[in-house]
């Protein structure tokens, strides 16, 4: 018997389960979005107790979505921040913000005039405050 695989895209088989791996994200990340993916699990793999309900919130919108699994280290890693910073919302603006200081070390991001003639708005990002 083969082992049971994770499968991407399409329409999952028969009894598998939405899922996605641990890279930290918001709910509107998409598949592929800074490495983030999404894919169907056979149910074995819950069996397992090495794949979790995920809190994360993310695709809440979609039924096909929810609920969905995690590995358990990720879902510990969501409840902990959860915790520890007193909302999803306060995860959602930590990941975002982590994302844009890491995007503004690299050099990712536009030049504020540039942003400005194409119409973009740039999200300030401080400890204090974050405006979009």
């Amino acid at each position: 018997m083969s082992e049971p695989k994770q499968l991407y895209g399409g329409r999952p088989p028969k009894g598998y389960l939405a899922a996605h791996n641990h890279v930290a994200h918001t709910p509107g990340f998409r598949h592929g979005t800074n490495g983030f993916r999404r894919f169907w699990i056979p149910p074995e793999e819950i069996k397992s107790g090495e794949w979790e309900v995920c809190p994360c919130g993310w695709r809440g919108d979609d039924p096909k979505w929810c609920p969905h699994y995690a590995r358990a280290e990720h879902v510990v890693w969501w409840k902990s921040e959860i915790a520890k910073r007193g909302s999803l919302e306060a995860v959602y603006r930590n990941i975002e913000r982590m994302l844009y200081r890491r995007d503004e070390r690299l050099g990712l991001l536009l030049p504020a005039n540039v942003a400005e003639a194409l119409g973009i708005r740039r999200k300030e990002c401080s400890s204090r405050s974050r405006t979009v």
